[in-house]
């Protein structure tokens, strides 16, 4: 199976289970509608995403080698649309076009396959159109896979309505991706307990909110060196000053919206916590 050769899934029990449940499923043609693939890599999941759609339709289950199997790992299988937000928010019109895609003939046989980039972005209106898919599917062929950084953003309705599998990924290098967590929750604790001890005191909500903002601006890291690299590489092979200069623009492109998502992310909790905490002073 495809999903057995990434090499950037980690060896944990976790891990193995979600892989054995998955191949089960394909050797069986016991194949779900919804999906929800959670883990700290959007990259890493969409190529994981990539690999089980493969073998869904894949008359050998995932032989890696024919028309299907090569175009589906690329993004380009005619079966296969793959729906991601242009911002900080995935707007209904985006739902829309899957739906649409959705909704229409096979262009081939096998299952037609959404793929849904950073679901976490939805808003509360793409969120509301996408689940009306999920509760009454186009057809049986059907299948939908939303990819998330943040499975806790994801409206619990939603979430319910999928298979639920948590990935643990490594790195070239192999390091565990994370996201420190626990220096998040130690920031939230305190100011909460000191929004707690005050009544009417409008500068601890304001702190409290700057230190959020600044924790996940934080958790980017310096993409400078990387983005050099990477341009240098290309020239290196041959490419031209104009290619190795769009090339680097579409990192830049890159690096800016995950900059985006998670000053957004940000926002929402500070937005949450201050709407609880004015509830509470009211």
């Amino acid at each position: 199976m495809l999903v057995d050769e990434l090499n950037f899934i980690s060896d944990s029990l976790k891990n193995r289970s979600n892989i054995k449940v998955l191949n089960n499923s394909i050797t069986s043609g016991n194949i779900s509608h919804a999906y929800l693939f959670s883990g700290n890599s959007i990259d890493f999941l969409t190529h994981l995403a990539y690999s089980f759609a493969a073998s869904v339709n894949c008359e050998k289950k995932g032989c890696g080698k024919c028309r299907i199997c090569e175009n589906t790992r690329k993004g380009i299988f005619e079966n296969m649309i793959v729906v991601e937000a242009e911002g900080p928010i995935l707007t209904k019109d985006k739902i829309t076009e899957l739906q649409h895609f959705m909704s229409i003939s096979s262009y081939s046989a096998g299952r037609k396959i959404c793929i849904i980039k950073e679901a976490e972005l939805m808003n509360d209106v793409s969120a509301n159109s996408l689940l009306k898919i999920l509760e009454e599917p186009p057809d049986q062929n059907s299948v939908f896979i939303l990819l998330t950084e943040e499975p806790a953003s994801i409206l619990p309705t939603i979430s319910s309505r999928c298979i639920i599998f948590d990935w643990d990924f490594i790195d070239p290098d192999g390091t565990k991706i994370f996201m420190d967590k626990a220096a998040l929750y130690t920031i939230l604790d305190e100011g909460i307990k000191s929004m707690l001890k005050s009544d009417s005191s409008y500068d601890i909500p304001l702190d409290l909110s700057i230190s959020i903002i600044d924790f996940f601006r934080e958790q980017l890291p310096n993409e400078d060196s990387f983005r050099k690299e990477q341009v240098s590489r290309l020239k290196d092979v041959g490419a031209t000053s104009a290619e190795a200069k769009k090339f680097e623009v579409t990192l830049k492109s890159i690096s800016k919206k995950k900059e985006n998502k998670y000053y957004f992310l940000g926002i929402n909790l500070v937005f949450d916590i201050i709407t609880t905490w004015m509830k509470n002073i009211i």
